[in-house]
């Protein structure tokens, strides 16, 4: 039966996780590791949404606080169940790892592309490019995001106001 590969295919794998009370999505396709919180050092002149860097076992990476980068709030709270989830990317020279803060972590669920929608056009408080998809889990919509536009170096290198 052709519904046990689609079970098995990482593709309809989505790691589910709260910012703000609210339910999102990535899919576990770019998804290296999750991490407790831990110590990130603040790096002056750089994107508002950038906390700093991290070192991971050698490696140092930026760490983005998701809340601030899909406009959602002005200031990250770090709690006890506050992650980082790693995400490997590429660009056209290299692949690079940049972890995103997130509240907390949920689960992973299967969303086959039967049980999601486009993102809508109007009425959410993100950007739409940040939004991939909506899909549906046990009645609930949650919000596919889009780690590429997410992870936008272009967009992020750009230098911050230190005054805005």
């Amino acid at each position: 039966m052709n519904n046990t590969s689609e079970n098995m295919n990482n593709d309809n794998q989505f790691l589910t996780f709260y910012i703000n009370d609210e339910l999102y999505a990535l899919s576990v396709i770019y998804i290296k590791e999750i991490l407790e919180y831990s110590i990130v050092t603040k790096v002056p002149l750089m994107h508002k949404c950038i906390n700093g860097i991290t070192n991971i076992r050698g490696s140092v990476i930026p760490v983005i606080d998701l809340s601030i980068r899909l406009g959602i709030s002005e200031a990250q709270t770090i709690n006890k169940r506050t992650s980082i989830i790693v995400i490997e990317k590429e660009d056209e020279v290299q692949n690079f790892l940049v972890g995103l803060v997130v509240d907390e972590v949920n689960e992973v669920y299967n969303i086959f592309n039967k049980e999601q929608e486009d993102a809508p056009t109007f009425g959410s408080k993100i950007r739409k490019e940040f939004i991939e998809h909506i899909g549906k889990v046990h009645g609930l919509f949650i919000p596919i995001l889009n780690s590429s536009a997410i992870i936008n170096i272009d967009e992020l290198s750009q230098i911050s106001n230190p005054k805005g």
